[in-house]
């Protein structure tokens, strides 16, 4: 860019005024100038960034946030790992503990932490992250709830605990009168009577007499009264609750129905030979929490007759 500007030159012999005009590169200066400027800019930028290896002012700001974030988010983390532990501590106690005294069965971690599979529920947050801590925080809401509705029911339950005693099998479900039975077989490993080999008896057997009265030995409700020619034969299960349940085998007769409530020392029927038997006899069994257990340890069978007739209802003959 330029432009002209006039100026008088006198003539020394006729000193007459002339005009000359001649070009002004002042645009041209200009523009070198800030040329200048740019390279300059430009040269200090990469000595800053290249050379001195320091960030760029925005670049700057951006990664004091992200520190400042990433900071934030370390803090959810060791927070989530407190609750997480405490929460750990509450499952084991509850299952352990609260669920075992009352014979409710533990809660599978399959179940604690199932419903959260699928889909991809964090597709938006992968590759940062908030998507590990999202995660973290649905499961610990699903245990959280579980936890909770773990909590109520053993709450429900508690309050029906005073009759707790009355349920748990605590008596023999015959007479103690050692002239009316004798134990032919106990509970645990034997040689089959029929086949020879050996496998668990799964409860205990009480050689008798057909016709001898048998007796519920806890409170509950009866679940089943079933008639077969093999198995168990004529039987009755009761579920006492609280984890309970006991069963009654190789009767001849049984005189309740299914879905009936029983006492403790309500009478059940007759002693028998039905089923797969060598001989006549009532199978016993007690069951705590779906394991067969031994039933000698709920029971007293030094309890004198007259004491054992006294806590049952003998039947009308």
């Amino acid at each position: 860019m330029s432009s002209r500007i006039s100026e008088y030159i006198v003539d020394p012999e006729t000193l007459v005024a002339q005009i000359r005009e001649k070009k002004s590169y002042w645009g041209l200066k200009l523009f070198a100038v800030l040329l200048s400027g740019v390279a300059l800019f430009l040269f200090y930028m990469w000595v800053y960034v290249s050379v001195l290896g320091l960030d760029l002012p925005k670049t700057a700001i951006l990664k004091r946030q992200n520190a400042d974030w990433n900071t934030r988010i370390d803090q959810m983390s060791q927070h989530l790992d407190r609750c997480e532990e405490l929460l750990s501590l509450l499952e084991v106690r509850d299952d352990r503990i609260y669920r075992s005294v009352y014979g409710m069965d533990e809660i599978p971690q399959a179940v604690r932490l199932g419903g959260l599979s699928g889909e991809n529920r964090y597709s938006d947050l992968e590759g940062t992250s908030l998507a590990g801590i999202t995660r973290r925080l649905d499961v610990l809401e699903k245990r959280t709830y579980i936890q909770s509705k773990s909590f109520d029911e053993v709450s429900l339950l508690q309050q029906t605990a005073g009759d707790m005693a009355a349920h748990i099998p605590a008596i023999p479900p015959m007479s103690t009168d050692p002239s009316t039975y004798r134990l032919s077989s106990p509970f645990g490993y034997r040689s089959d009577p029929l086949y020879g080999y050996t496998k668990q008896h799964t409860g205990m057997d009480f050689a008798c007499p057909p016709g001898n009265p048998i007796y519920a030995t806890g409170d509950g409700v009866v679940v089943k009264v079933a008639h077969e020619h093999k198995g168990y034969g004529n039987h009755i299960e009761i579920d006492h609750g609280f984890g309970y349940k006991t069963r009654y085998a190789h009767m001849s007769t049984t005189e309740v129905e299914e879905g009936q409530t029983v006492k403790r020392g309500d009478y059940l029927g007759l002693s028998g030979r039905s089923g797969r038997v060598t001989g006549p006899h009532l199978h016993y069994e007690v069951i705590y929490r779906k394991n067969y257990v031994n039933p000698a340890m709920y029971m007293d069978l030094s309890i004198p007759p007259a004491d054992y007739y006294s806590m049952v209802n003998r039947p009308v003959r």
